[in-house]
């Protein structure tokens, strides 16, 4: 798995056949289909938007938005996938993990936000696996929170 700046054609790809579970969370989220589409766009436009790939096929798309909230500077984490990025075979948490480190220290090592809507048994064993912790819970929405790394 890689991960490389995503393009229109990964968008098409991606958006044209995503898995259930994100559909499901982007209605349990209060968001559209088209809402959502539009902010993808616009992380590809600004250069904030990679592609993750699998045997030269766009499994994912992730994106990342510098934010603030109560005078706190973080990261904040955009995802989709299709079907096949949520399959066993695939070594999405372990690839993941290096992943997000890397992310994280191109945009200054700032915490890293993302904001959870699913409902999947394994979701917060995924993100521990991944580094993060589970923040805080609002009804149904997580936030998990991958800490700044200690680059001492």
């Amino acid at each position: 798995m890689k991960a490389r700046q995503a393009t229109a054609q990964d968008l098409r790809q991606v958006f044209s056949d995503l898995a259930q579970r994100c559909l499901d969370e982007v209605e349990t989220a209060g968001y559209t289909l088209e809402k959502a589409k539009s902010i993808f766009r616009g992380l590809r436009r600004d250069g904030r938007l990679w592609a993750l790939e699998l045997n030269g096929e766009a499994i994912g798309l992730i994106g990342f938005e510098e934010s603030e909230a109560v005078g706190a500077p973080f990261i904040g984490t955009y995802f989709f996938g299709r079907e096949r990025f949520f399959s066993p075979d695939v070594p999405s948490v372990r690839f993941g993990k290096r992943f997000m480190r890397a992310m994280q220290r191109q945009f200054g090592n700032l915490p890293m936000v993302s904001m959870c809507y699913g409902n999947h048994p394994k979701i917060e064993r995924w993100y521990r696996l991944m580094g993060y912790r589970l923040a805080e819970t609002f009804d149904v929405q997580r936030n998990f929170v991958l800490d700044p790394a200690d680059l001492s």
